[in-house]
């Protein structure tokens, strides 16, 4: 449902989504065998965009969202996004290996900016707080759990491994896990006159922990439908931090996409 109108709030939409969690339907959005109802108001309130987000339901907890976007200039825009969850039902790890099932009310945001420099320089800056992360104190637990796995005799080993693992798919693997985040983004459009190639930065911190991951990469666009991206990750972070403990070290890849 849309609607324009005069005046500051310029445009409304209304949109709802109904999405069942069955056996092979959407099995990975939550506990099977429920439907979940989501609903999203839309407005362009003067030169802002703004959404309101609902979603219900037993497959997972129910939450409310919010997210804004506005330019203060033509070549600087700021944007910030916030969550409320009131019932999260989050799986917490305990000294003895054991877990229990936690409700607590979690509030997340995001604040972030755009700003793009007279020399096509793009640089964008996030801050994320996530309020149904985990502590440094709750991951290194689980480090420490996962590590244990290795070093212990093979058929142990092997339990705690797959308790780690478990544990994984269930929160602690997430993407950032955390409770809170920096990100960053810089990329300059066709430097020297190259046509079609933009070389960029990407840097993700863990605040708590301090470990990082520092990502360059250079993207070309000249062939039509293709695109190429080369980057180059490295990941740098003390023992039982979330970079540290990756599996993969310091990496180079290539991808190849074509658009059809």
């Amino acid at each position: 449902v849309i609607r324009s109108y005069q005046g500051a709030l310029q445009t409304g939409a209304l949109t709802f989504a109904v999405l069942p969690v069955w056996e092979g339907i959407n099995e990975d959005f939550g506990e099977r065998d429920n439907v979940n109802l989501a609903a999203k108001l839309y407005l362009l309130y003067m030169d802002t965009d703004i959404d309101l987000i609902f979603l219900t339901g037993n497959s997972r907890s129910s939450r409310f969202g919010l997210d804004f976007s506005t330019n203060l200039a033509s070549n600087f825009e700021i944007h910030g996004e916030a969550a409320y969850i009131p019932a999260l039902r989050k799986i917490i790890l305990q000294d003895d290996n054991s877990s229990l099932i936690e409700k607590e009310k979690a509030f997340s945001a995001l604040f972030g900016l755009r700003y793009l420099s007279e020399s096509d320089i793009t640089s964008i800056i996030e801050y994320y707080y996530n309020g149904g992360g985990y502590s440094e104190e709750e991951m290194e637990l689980f480090y420490q759990l996962a590590e244990s796995g290795f070093d212990q005799s093979p058929g142990l080993g092997s339990d705690l491994l797959d308790r780690a693992r478990e544990l994984s798919t269930k929160g602690y693997g997430g993407p950032q896990p955390g409770r809170q985040y920096l990100y960053s983004k810089f990329t300059k459009k066709e430097p020297f006159d190259i046509l079609y190639f933009t070389p960029g930065i990407i840097a993700i911190a863990n605040l708590e922990d301090m470990s990082y991951s520092i990502i360059p990469e250079a993207v070309y666009t000249g062939f039509t439908n293709w695109e190429l991206r080369l980057r180059f990750s490295l990941i740098n972070g003390g023992k039982f931090t979330e970079y540290g403990e990756k599996v993969n070290s310091n990496k180079l890849e290539l991808r190849i996409r074509y658009f059809f």
